[in-house]
């Protein structure tokens, strides 16, 4: 088969053998598959080599040992397991998956929306309704605390935002030009982050939910000062505070001591949460053929695996707006 090899110095289309499943895993064909910001940051920022990727789509090919859901030739979609071995990278003809973090797709669920799911959905149900421990829909648990979404229009954000409003909760997001995408996945409240001081967004968001600003914070974007922006914010009150990439604790030197704060990792739905994210994923694929759960807006590269070069230097010069990038198989260019 043929994949993309992602390292710090070059993203390069390589042939592989098509991997096995083993226990609890599923061999998925792959029709479509989409970009993440982790496919870029992670090798250049740790200098590792892998076939990237953790979001597809397609077909299952074989199951593995213990898989009784699965069969050949269903239609799924995945999220694979992050930074281990070759065998599980995005960018290839064929991924495995954990049999846990696959799920069904209906008839009218499209293969490029269903690929803009996996991981960001899994990021956003991990840090909504563990490291928050926001109650889930249909769960006791109060909902006078509103959640701020700091990067309302990413993907991770707006998937957030539409499980927050499913769990009743009301739903502040901070976002710049793409003002109108947490709109239109339901936010209550959007505050513009641009030409406003630091001091001033504080305020702004001290002044949401009808002047009793927020007690969640759901920080999807975790750069530059959002995460001081965010703990100023839930001065003097408290709250609780999740961020997606990792910080080091001097970031926290000034946290107060009403304020709690866990890391999100979308790993936990593959490992200790990972009855939880079954649960989830299940409902996600039933949930997008319904139309009550909406996939970010996909912007599809040609060239299938070649674009996918294109793709993570979009992603890393910061070009994304609002957007998940697709690329479909079949275009790849020498394919049998």
């Amino acid at each position: 088969m043929k994949a993309v090899l992602v390292s710090k110095e070059g993203r390069d289309l390589v042939e592989r053998s098509i991997p096995t499943p083993g226990p609890g895993e599923v061999l998925i064909k792959n029709v479509a598959v989409s970009s993440n910001p982790k496919d870029w940051k992670v090798p250049s920022w740790m200098g590792t080599t892998f076939i990237e990727g953790n979001d597809v789509a397609g077909y299952i090919e074989a199951v593995g040992e213990g898989v009784s859901k699965f069969k050949k030739g269903d239609k799924v979609a995945a999220f694979t397991v992050m930074m281990t071995d070759d065998k599980y990278g995005a960018y290839a003809e064929y991924s495995v998956a954990p049999s846990n973090t696959t799920f069904h797709l209906g008839e009218k669920t499209s293969f490029e929306d269903a690929s803009a799911l996996p991981l960001a959905f899994g990021t956003a149900i991990i840090g909504l309704f563990k490291a928050l421990d926001c109650p889930e829909p249909g769960a006791d648990g109060t909902r006078d605390g509103a959640l701020l979404v700091y990067g309302g229009a990413t993907t991770v954000g707006v998937y957030v935002i539409q499980l927050a409003k499913l769990a009743g909760l009301h739903v502040v997001a901070v976002a710049g030009s793409s003002q109108d995408v947490p709109k239109q996945y339901g936010a209550d409240e959007v505050i513009d982050y641009r030409n406003k001081s630091n001091e001033d967004l504080v305020n702004a968001i001290k002044a949401s939910n009808g002047g009793k600003g927020v007690h969640y914070i759901y920080d999807a974007v975790t750069e530059g000062d959002t995460t001081a922006t965010c703990l100023a914010a839930l001065k003097p009150a408290g709250g609780v505070y999740t961020y997606v990439l990792p910080l080091d604790d001097d970031k926290f030197a000034s946290m107060p001591s009403n304020v709690r704060r866990k890391q999100t990792a979308c790993a936990e739905t593959y490992g200790e949460h990972s009855d939880f994210a079954e649960k989830w994923y299940a409902y996600v694929g039933e949930a997008i053929e319904k139309g009550d759960f909406k996939a970010q807006k996909v912007t599809v590269i040609p060239g299938g695996l070649e674009g996918v070069k294109e793709g993570l230097r979009r992603l890393e010069a910061g070009e994304a707006r609002g957007e998940k990038y697709v690329y479909r198989i079949a275009e790849t260019p020498g394919l049998a």
